[in-house]
């Protein structure tokens, strides 16, 4: 042990006033936002659009035999558009913001809090309940 010792006994610490860099923290509501955005792009199916590259919207022929522009790829549950997947993330988007809001409300225990925040998570849900009948042929019909 006094061999490994042995150098720094001759080896003098310079004396450095050294500072510790202050970092300013950014505000609770940008980390929200970050996240909040970050939890649209996932929900939104950013990864599957990057890896799968779809077009934005398809075409499809009429009876006519002209295209008409499409959003949503029927009975396709597991391909997209980008604008379908956007769309799906804004309502899921809405759906969270719906649940943020009524978490808000029981500290304010206001009532149109309460009506906003639950009318945005039944909004939610049967729009969701339609992209779903769009997707899943026969879905709803019981």
């Amino acid at each position: 042990m006094d061999l490994l010792e042995l150098p720094f006994h001759f080896i003098r610490v310079p004396k450095m006033r050294l500072q510790l860099p202050q970092f300013n923290y950014p505000s609770p509501m940008l980390v929200f936002s970050f996240v909040f955005f970050t939890y649209f792009l996932v929900s939104s199916g950013i990864i599957y659009d990057l890896i799968v590259e779809p077009p934005s919207i398809g075409y499809q022929p009429d009876e006519r035999g002209n295209s008409r522009p499409m959003v949503f790829q029927m009975y396709r549950i597991n391909a997209q558009f980008i604008i379908e997947g956007l769309s799906a993330g804004f309502i899921f988007m809405l759906g969270a913001l719906g649940f943020i809001i009524l978490d808000f409300n029981s500290k304010k225990n206001n009532s149109y809090l309460f009506a906003i925040g639950l009318s945005l998570i039944v909004a939610t849900y049967n729009i969701a309940i339609v992209f779903l009948r769009m997707k899943i042929p026969g879905y709803g019909s019981f």
